[in-house]
């Protein structure tokens, strides 16, 4: 599994992300979470905004790959 935006800050947060929300959270209370643990689908409470053109490139490029 790679990542989908290489940076060189570092990870604190890392999130298996299938498009699914059937059973998929992390069962681990949030004080034994660290850089190490792989959250899930519905443990990601973020909102992601693009511009339209990037999300059109973003969604181009996804296809390809498929």
């Amino acid at each position: 599994m790679g990542n989908l935006f290489c940076s060189e800050h570092p990870i604190h947060r890392r999130f298996d992300l299938k498009g699914s929300s059937h059973g998929r959270m992390t069962d681990k209370p949030e004080a034994e979470i660290d850089e190490t643990t792989t959250l899930k689908d519905l443990d990601l409470n973020l909102i992601f905004r693009l511009q339209n053109s990037w999300f059109q490139e973003f969604h181009r490029c996804s296809c390809l790959v498929c």
